[in-house]
């Protein structure tokens, strides 16, 4: 859920988009105009549990160690030693098919090839596509920042330290932290900088181009740096084109595992893994060296074999209760030929509709489950209405029963259940219901995601109207994670129900929308509990006093919004104590369409079946405690439908905030054209000769934005001579920066003075 006082991004320095939002971390101590040690060095210590965003160590050691012998296609390539070798910014793309063990050969690059040495700074990130915001490029960006920072102290310099707490949302903006990135290797003691991104492939979709673009300006600039950049994926089209400007200017060496030569490497080093794999496997069950080697053989003679496909297929055989040659000789008389017939032997034999509940949660759940969270999920049925109704499995034997229940297409890492590879998710996971191919498998494509968010929305709804939750609610003086803790699966149901219960596209009855209009009823324990714990994982502070039509319009539950506002006696724009907000300003800010109109039309009655507007209407210029309204907060988040909505209805399109920004000037900053187009339409004018329109353009300037800078000198009578309060100007803050482009831009615009002397 997006919170636009929290996740806009800082365009006017000091000024706008700090309200509420930047803590003072100590006073400044200008002597010698130097901060206090002690002082800047905590903030550095803050700055770097801030870009601890997750345990990117722990994520790269879960792939097993290279097998000896293996890997060396990459290391012995002379593509590979030209990038290592050279002493200037390069990057290097190796692409290979899903198995063949790409992610084991990125951990076995970052931990005995590519090590940090006193001349090189390696840090790494591996994506994977699971709801651990693992597929986050900002995130990933945050985690080599923290990794460059924690091994090289002195690049965590002052200028990037007072950005940082300048900037409060500079840690979850790519552009931004992609110049810090920048700043950093430019530095002269940076030495050589190596960034390993394995599985881009499963970086989220907006994250690839941001990538590809800054990739595409870091080597088409001028390389004073560096800074070399290693990536893995599979060879999907998409990334090659991506890629293509970078290949075409000879900044990108790509090594494809795809192409006949290297294949036939791979195949070689697979054929050492399966010998490797039956010598453990023959000492662990005892079996004769005749007994190994027909094993081995029947392995390698099965084409286009892969890592993984090897480790399923010798689990298969591993499994079997009975072992010898005769039964070797029978199992690898009819191996499976590909890795999603692995995947159908090993699912053949579960019990299908315990296996495909368990399946569905752990293919839609927004993070990975607890055993604990999962036993309570599967043993929640429709009459269990408190905790001591259900019948849990003790832990030591529910782990095995998931393991019987799915085999090897699940792991359990610290207690937590994951898929076994992203291989896995695409074989379940029908996701093109008009193209779906048909075949004669039972697993293959058999679910789809409305009904696996349809499952987990059930499970949570019915968890939270537990009758402890009214009993002995959350209170003002217990911490909340407390009490998550000691309530099995709250924590889970109290964050994700909404988001489960519209992703499934469910058409609701008469009698599930009032449970869910239960569920959001303010004046409740249950909601009250449920809502506070929902709100921990938001980083802002509660809102006290929500009421009940908040809520709904909060999570867009429309038919919710559309029962409250047909049957009366609500308060259209109230607004909570915290933040000063209204239904609408909610609803806006999330970018719930259907519920704003609901609001704009407002209550309404019926009469001869017609349903009326009564009473007082929605204030659609409402101001929250920072002076922003419903359309500033569409605005801020690019939610344009609302926007169009908001216009129509006759939202005021130059309302400025608290500190002088205007919903036109946010739209410019973000360079969210199309929503400046709307504004711009809508009757929205702009001083651009005010100060705040050039403390934007100094901020651009100094930011890097070139996109913002050029819209603003565009837009026309923007001076971009503009001077801050120590005559600084656009073009000496971007000539401090080094941001040639931008220097150019200005150098461009008629009226730019140059003053060498200032």
């Amino acid at each position: 859920m997006d919170h636009s006082e929290e996740n806009t991004y800082n365009n006017i320095g000091s000024q706008i988009w700090q309200q509420g939002t930047i803590n003072n971390y100590g006073t400044i101590n200008n002597v010698h105009g130097q901060y206090l040690t002690e002082k800047l060095d905590e903030k550095k210590i803050e700055i770097l549990q801030k870009l601890n965003k997750l345990p990117y160590g722990e994520r790269k050691n879960r792939n097993p160690d290279r097998t000896p012998r293996t890997c060396e296609w990459v290391i012995t390539h002379e593509l590979f030693k030209d990038w290592q070798e050279s002493e200037s910014s390069r990057m290097l793309w190796i692409s290979a098919d899903p198995g063949c063990g790409k992610s084991v050969l990125a951990k076995y690059l970052i931990d005995h090839i590519l090590t940090t040495t006193q001349t090189r700074t390696t840090c790494y990130f591996f994506f994977k596509d699971n709801p651990e915001d693992q597929s986050s490029i900002v995130n990933a960006l945050c985690c080599i920042l923290r990794q460059l920072f924690q091994q090289k102290a002195t690049l965590l310099s002052e200028t990037i330290v007072k950005r940082f707490e300048v900037d409060g949302e500079l840690y979850s903006s790519f552009i931004d932290l992609w110049d810090v990135l920048l700043s950093a290797a430019k530095d002269k003691n940076a030495g050589e900088i190596v960034c390993i991104l394995d599985a881009i492939d499963e970086c989220e979709d907006h994250g690839m181009p941001q990538l590809a673009n800054g990739l595409y300006k870091l080597y088409g600039a001028e390389r004073n740096s560096n800074l070399k950049f290693l990536i893995t994926s599979r060879p999907y089209i998409k990334i090659e084109r991506s890629f293509q400007p970078l290949m075409a200017s000879l900044s990108l060496i790509r090594l494809s595992g795809e192409s006949e030569t290297e294949i036939t490497k791979i195949s070689q080093e697979i054929d050492f893994f399966i010998a490797a794999r039956v010598r453990a496997i023959g000492e662990e069950l005892d079996l004769e060296s005749g007994e190994k080697h027909l094993l081995q053989q029947r392995l390698r003679r099965v084409p286009n074999r892969t890592y993984l496909w090897v480790h399923l297929t010798l689990n298969l055989i591993k499994d079997t209760i009975e072992i010898g040659e005769t039964e070797i000789d029978r199992l690898t008389s009819n191996l499976p030929k590909t890795v999603d017939e692995a995947y159908e032997r090993i699912l053949y034999k579960a019990d299908k509709k315990k296996a495909r509940k368990l399946l569905h949660i752990v293919t839609a759940a927004a993070r990975p489950l607890t055993l604990e969270e999962m036993n309570l999920a599967l043993a929640l049925e429709d009459n269990h209405q408190s905790y001591s109704d259900l019948k849990l499995t003790p832990e030591r034997r529910f782990r095995k029963n998931v393991r019987e229940l799915c085999g090897l297409l699940l792991t359990i890492i610290d207690s937590r259940i994951y898929l076994l590879h992203q291989t896995v998710k695409e074989f379940l996971i029908q996701n093109d219901l008009a193209n779906a191919a048909k075949n004669d498998s039972i697993w293959k494509h058999s679910l789809q995601p409305q009904d696996s968010h349809r499952v987990l929305a059930n499970i949570c709804i019915r968890h939270l109207f537990f009758a402890e939750f009214e009993a002995h609610p959350l209170d003002n003086d217990t911490i909340p994670a407390q009490y998550a803790e000691r309530n099995i699966f709250l924590d889970y149901s109290a964050k994700h129900w909404a988001t489960h219960l519209r992703e499934s596209q469910n058409e609701l009855d008469d009698t599930a929308i009032r449970s869910i209009q239960s569920l959001c009823d303010a004046s409740s324990k249950r909601c009250l509990t449920w809502f506070r714990i929902y709100w921990t994982g938001t980083n802002t502070n509660f809102p006290e006093n929500f009421t009940t039509l908040m809520i709904a319009s909060y999570f867009g539950f429309a038919k919710v919004v559309r029962l409250l506002t047909e049957s009366g006696g609500i308060d259209l724009n109230s607004k909570d104590d915290t933040h000063g907000r209204s239904a609408i300003s909610w609803a806006a800010g999330n970018g719930f369409d259907i519920v704003v109109a609901l609001l704009i039309r407002g209550i309404t009655s019926q009469w001869k079946g017609i349903w009326l507007p009564v009473g007082e209407r929605v204030r659609i210029d409402a101001v929250d405690n920072y002076g922003r309204t419903p359309l500033l907060h569409a605005v801020w988040n690019r939610h344009v439908a609302v926007v169009e909505l908001l216009l129509k209805a006759g939202a005021q399109a130059d309302l400025a905030d608290n500190v002088g920004g205007t919903p036109l000037l946010y739209a410019i900053c973000s360079g969210y054209t199309d929503v400046v187009e709307q504004l711009v339409e809508g009757g929205a004018e702009m001083d651009s000769k005010g100060d705040k329109i050039g403390a934007l353009l100094l901020s651009a300037a100094e930011r890097g934005r070139e996109d913002v800078v050029k819209r603003l000198l565009e837009i026309g009578e923007v001076n971009p001579d503009f001077e801050d309060g120590n005559n600084q100007t656009p073009l000496s803050r971007a000539i401090d920066q080094s941001n040639v482009s931008i220097v150019i831009t200005t150098l461009m615009a008629d009226t730019v003075v140059v003053d060498y002397g200032r």
